[in-house]
């Protein structure tokens, strides 16, 4: 078995990852943690170019917009662009689009949500315009007040749409962990009694357009992430193979406990680096 291989599964130690035409990465506890990289991240980005893999980034933050992330992630050394970034925030965005239409979104988050809102035709409406709204959107939002939980309560209270780009409860930051999205989320769920549509990881709907995107088969795909309940489960659900990393979300007695298959990696490492001997 090599170094630093847990496994849960029936699944052999001598794994070729080359066999796999796409691979979906993560990115907060996965390639980095706040502004500092994964050690062994690049490299294993630059062997999957060498090898003609397609890569593509799929977050479930919808703090910022795919060409802020992918300004992010070269700042680390790895050649990336927007378009090799699908974030929570882009999938609801289109999500909406796919099913309603144009909406009048008001939008708990920010300019992250509210750019990928606008660049799919959605129209952004102000809280002194609250009663347009037939849509309230919810993600990690940085400046959450009891104004805005206040609003998005009273457009759902009147029949409208409760849309989250996610419930992460938790985001990995250097020393700890930040309130996620899915806080927020509960304070709106709490004020209505109303549980929201998610868009996010495990949601069919992101994978099925990160596949899309990739233009590859679940089956021929590697998810990577550090989150059980929505990277591993969401891969797992879609029929990928799924590796987890214990660099972010999952702690190693984490995993341990794990005794549902639905989040039961078929491979976890210690972080993305140690993916370099399975693509040699």
């Amino acid at each position: 078995m090599k170094p630093g291989l847990y496994i849960l599964s029936t699944i052999p130690s001598t794994i070729d990852m080359k066999e796999f035409e796409a691979f979906i990465f993560d990115l907060d506890g996965c390639i980095y943690i706040g502004k500092s990289i994964i050690p062994g991240a690049r490299d294993v980005m630059e062997r999957l170019r060498e090898l003609g893999k397609s890569v593509l980034f799929v977050t479930n933050n919808a703090t910022k917009t795919p060409s802020e992330f992918a300004s992010k992630l070269r700042s680390f050394g790895i050649k990336v662009s927007a378009d090799d970034v699908l974030t929570s925030a882009t999938a609801t965005a289109m999500y909406l689009l796919e099913e309603f239409g144009k909406c009048a979104v008001y939008p708990v988050g920010g300019r992250g949500l509210t750019e990928e809102l606008r660049r799919q035709g959605h129209r952004i409406v102000n809280i002194s315009r609250i009663d347009e709204a037939d849509t309230v959107v919810a993600c990690l939002d940085f400046k959450f007040s009891y104004e805005k939980l206040r609003a998005a309560s009273n457009v759902i209270r009147n029949g409208k749409r409760f849309i989250a780009t996610n419930v992460d409860p938790v985001v990995p930051v250097e020393g700890g962990f930040l309130p996620g999205a899915g806080a927020i989320v509960s304070a709106i769920t709490t004020a209505t009694n109303k549980e929201p549509y998610v868009v996010g990881k495990p949601s069919k709907h992101m994978l099925t357009l990160a596949f899309r995107k990739l233009g590859a088969s679940p089956e021929k795909t590697v998810v990577v992430g550090d989150r059980l309940d929505t990277d591993i489960k969401g891969g797992n659900d879609a029929g990928a193979f799924t590796l987890l990393v214990l660099s972010g979300a999952t702690s190693a007695d984490a995993f341990h406990k794990v005794n549902d298959l639905k989040f039961a990696p078929r491979l976890t490492l210690p972080n993305v680096g140690h993916m370099t001997p399975y693509l040699s």
